[in-house]
């Protein structure tokens, strides 16, 4: 499972005019290596719609990728808010657009919401402008920018400050998505949209599961083998064993994951076999008596893929990648297996 501050999602949207021409941008990071970036014009918007919807591109992306945790940046405050569950989204035209962002944030394990300054969110917004200045898509974004709207458009509108009311309640509030689908339609306030907007929650919801069933749920299996001479010999044991001699060791190495990364693998081949070969070399052409841990355990092939095993575990540490298993053959018709049950 991938580390929730790897990954982290900014995402501005503005307005020439409020309403007027707007325009869209989000920047998405794993880590300091960026993973995907757009900008979109979007047409007529006001501010806000501009910023939710400059969100709800950005959570596409991240899902695209398999992003699991993820921590999402925004300069607009009134929208953090909203979506932490501090203000009620009071305004027709982004009450449609709320409920699609929170249902986009549900479909993460985890999925946190945090206001920045403007100047560290120069780069979304400089996406923004150069897509409302070349009125075309810029970036390089994995789920290009639907023009279609939610399901459930209301009349764009500009919406003040004072629209927003917090929750006079004693206990601090946190995300709706955390305290489930009734908080939702809290946020959601009036009662004519009410009954509409949890509809509209349903069917989106359908719509989600129906698309989730089309995506594999199964586990992919990388698996790479590599070799090493070495002697060794056998403590205590009844045979010929026990007397200095060689081998060479066929180590096989297998790794799985239920996801796959920006560029569609589970694990690279080429750094697997890297990651195996550095642990290999602490052995290649050695006496193993001689090494940690096998001057105190006997270095039988249990032992040796057990450790191999271990060491692996120590190097390769992307999060959502896990070592199922390490096979030891002794020769072309003898392997031992080891894997954690």
């Amino acid at each position: 499972m991938n580390n929730m501050t790897d990954y982290i999602l900014y995402s501005d949207g503005g307005s020439r005019g409020n309403p007027g021409p707007a325009g869209i941008g989000f920047v998405l990071n794993h880590g300091f290596v960026k993973s995907c970036d757009g900008g979109a014009p979007i047409g007529e918007a006001t501010n806000n719609v501009a910023e939710y919807k400059a969100l709800i591109w950005g959570l596409e992306n991240a899902l695209a990728l398999n992003i699991t945790q993820l921590e999402a940046r925004a300069d607009s405050e009134l929208m953090v808010k909203q979506l932490k569950g501090e203000y009620k989204v009071k305004n027709a035209a982004l009450k449609p657009l709320f409920l699609d962002a929170l249902n986009l944030s549900k479909q993460f394990e985890v999925c946190k919401f945090v206001h920045i300054p403007r100047e560290e969110n120069e780069e979304a917004d400089a996406l923004a402008n150069e897509a409302m200045d070349a009125l075309e898509e810029v970036g390089s974004p994995i789920v290009s920018y639907r023009t279609a709207d939610s399901l459930f458009d209301f009349e764009s509108g500009e919406e003040s400050e004072e629209e927003y009311e917090p929750f006079t309640v004693d206990e601090p509030q946190t995300c709706g998505f955390e305290q489930g689908d009734e908080k939702a339609e809290a946020l959601v306030e009036d009662e004519a949209t009410q009954s509409f907007t949890a509809v509209g929650a349903a069917v989106d919801s359908n719509a989600i599961e129906e698309a989730q069933t089309l995506v594999s749920t199964g586990i992919y299996t990388l698996t790479v083998k590599d070799h090493f001479d070495a002697a060794h010999l056998l403590y205590d044991y009844p045979g010929e064993c026990r007397n200095l001699h060689g081998h060479t060791w066929d180590i096989e190495v297998s790794v799985e994951s239920s996801q796959l990364c920006e560029l569609g693998m589970v694990y690279d081949f080429a750094l697997l076999k890297k990651d195996l070969k550095s642990v290999l070399n602490r052995y290649d052409h050695k006496y193993l008596n001689e090494i940690e841990p096998f001057d105190e355990i006997s270095p039988t092939a249990e032992n040796l893929a057990r450790i191999i095993f271990e060491e692996l575990s120590q190097v390769i540490t992307q999060p959502e990648v896990s070592i199922t298993e390490v096979a030891v053959w002794e020769s072309p018709i003898a392997k031992l297996t080891y894997r954690v049950v």
